[in-house]
C-alpha cells in the first residue's frame, strides 16, 4: 500500500484516534513543555511563579508529568494504529 494514498485513508477512517493524538500533542506543547521549560521539574526556589506557585514539580500541579503520559500514549496508540492500518479494499 502506497503511504501517500494510505495516510488520508487512515485520517478519515479513524478521526478518533487522530484527534486524541492532535490533542495530546496541543495539550503537551501548549501547557507541559512550557511548564517544564520555564520552571524544571523540581521544588527549588526557581520553581516557584511569580505568584508563590509551583506550576511544574512533585509539589506542583502535575501539568509536565500527566501532559507528558498523554502525549506519550496518544502518539503510540495513533502510531500502533497506523502502522496496523490496512487500506479497505474496493470490493
Amino acid at each position: 500500500m502506497d503511504a501517500v494514498t494510505a495516510f488520508p485513508t487512515f485520517v478519515l477512517n479513524n478521526v478518533g484516534w487522530t484527534f486524541n493524538f492532535v490533542f495530546s500533542q496541543a495539550l503537551f506543547w501548549g501547557y507541559g513543555f512550557p511548564a517544564l521549560n520555564d520552571y524544571g521539574y523540581d521544588d527549588a526556589e526557581k520553581s516557584q511563579s511569580g505568584l508563590g506557585g509551583i506550576p511544574s514539580g512533585p509539589s506542583g500541579s502535575g501539568v509536565a508529568v500527566i501532559s507528558t503520559m498523554l502525549m506519550v500514549v496518544g502518539s503510540l496508540a495513533w502510531g500502533s494504529a497506523f502502522l496496523s492500518f490496512k487500506k479497505p479494499s474496493k470490493d
